[in-house]
């Protein structure tokens, strides 16, 4: 189970169950009101159970307005200078990581 906040200041802060055997996890997301998963064009990277998206890097949302972020597991690290390369390594690379969580779906207010 995946849950989250919108903090005060602006970022988001996602966390779930740990995966047995998971070394990273990928969180993914769109744009606000955006329901279809297959529209989730952004990720962040994690190799613990929480994640959190820095205010600046959130999409624009406005009072409510929703956003929901999957959460998707590997067996491996990613490989990278930063949070986002590793995520591109592992999306983009030929490992295969868990089917997406239900999302956690999160409403401005």
């Amino acid at each position: 189970m995946v849950t989250g906040v919108l903090n005060a200041d602006g970022s988001i802060k996602v966390d779930w169950e740990q995966v047995e055997g998971a070394e990273a996890y990928l969180t993914h997301y769109a744009d606000a009101n955006t329901t279809d998963p297959h529209d989730a064009k952004y990720m962040g990277y994690s190799e613990t159970n929480s994640w959190t998206l820095e205010a600046k890097d959130v999409p624009t949302l406005s009072v409510g307005d929703k956003i929901q972020i999957y959460v998707q597991a590997y067996k491996q690290k990613g490989v990278g200078t930063t949070d986002v390369d590793k995520a591109r390594y592992l999306h983009d690379g030929p490992f295969t990581g868990s089917a997406w969580s239900d999302p956690v779906i999160l409403t401005k207010a």
